[in-house]
């Protein structure tokens, strides 16, 4: 599922940021757990996107399923360190 943002929220998934599209798990129940109230009423913080939309579109967005994710709060050197030091 794919979602925009109209209004930034901080929430226990992350901050959603003004103007970006994420794609998340809708089968995860922490997620649909955060984005169903956030996507309800008439100027819902979230909008929800078909992959249709954001293919035609060619909207850029930021994936935040999967184990791609797991290292994504570390800064980018960090893994290079690590690898380092593991070498030697």
């Amino acid at each position: 599922m794919y979602v925009k943002v109209n209004s930034t929220r901080h929430t226990i998934l992350g901050t959603f940021r003004f103007g970006c599209v994420y794609k998340v798990n809708e089968k995860d129940a922490k997620t649909r757990k955060v984005t169903k109230p956030l996507m309800e009423g008439d100027d819902a913080p979230l909008k929800r996107l078909t992959a249709k939309q954001v293919q035609a579109q060619n909207i850029q967005y930021l994936d935040l399923t999967g184990p791609a994710n797991e290292g994504a709060g570390k800064p980018a050197d960090a893994d290079e360190e690590e690898s380092e030091e593991g070498g030697d």
